[in-house]
């Protein structure tokens, strides 16, 4: 069975393997994968099977692309039934495991950041978003 360990992840490898499932690279894919490790590390979970999230996003992109990153990095999957998104449309999280939760929401000046950047950009601020501070662009609720 796979696991995940969330402090010794290669997050450039996740990155790369969450741009070729997602089918390109994007500031939401990122702070999903950062966000899905941070539960994993908080929760004491290896993934896949003994981990739980509720996605807020909805299905409506950029913001939808934060479950795309949380399924990579966590290995919640729609197959597996562990993962579940709601169309609220905010960037936020709730991940269980052992009878544990912690929530996370992306930080809304990085949400307005990403939002006025141009098309040309995101790809280098997704870089700069996998080498910032965790609690700079995600805060635990």
């Amino acid at each position: 069975m796979h696991t995940i360990d969330p402090n010794n992840v290669s997050l450039d490898n996740m990155i790369e393997r969450g741009s070729e499932f997602h089918g390109h690279l994007g500031p939401f894919l990122v702070l999903g994968i950062r966000m899905g490790l941070a539960a994993l590390s908080e929760l004491g979970s290896h993934g896949h099977r003994d981990i739980s999230a509720v996605v807020r996003s909805g299905s409506r992109p950029p913001v939808s692309c934060l479950g795309d990153g949380i399924q990579i990095s966590t290995g919640c999957t729609l197959g597996k039934g562990n993962i579940s998104v709601l169309q609220d449309g905010v960037p936020e999280a709730t991940f269980s495991s052992n009878g544990r939760t912690v929530s996370f929401r992306v930080r809304g000046a990085i949400v307005e950041r990403i939002s006025e950047l141009s098309h040309d950009e995101l790809e280098d601020f997704s870089w700069k978003l996998s080498r910032m501070p965790l609690d700079s662009i995600i805060e635990r609720l």
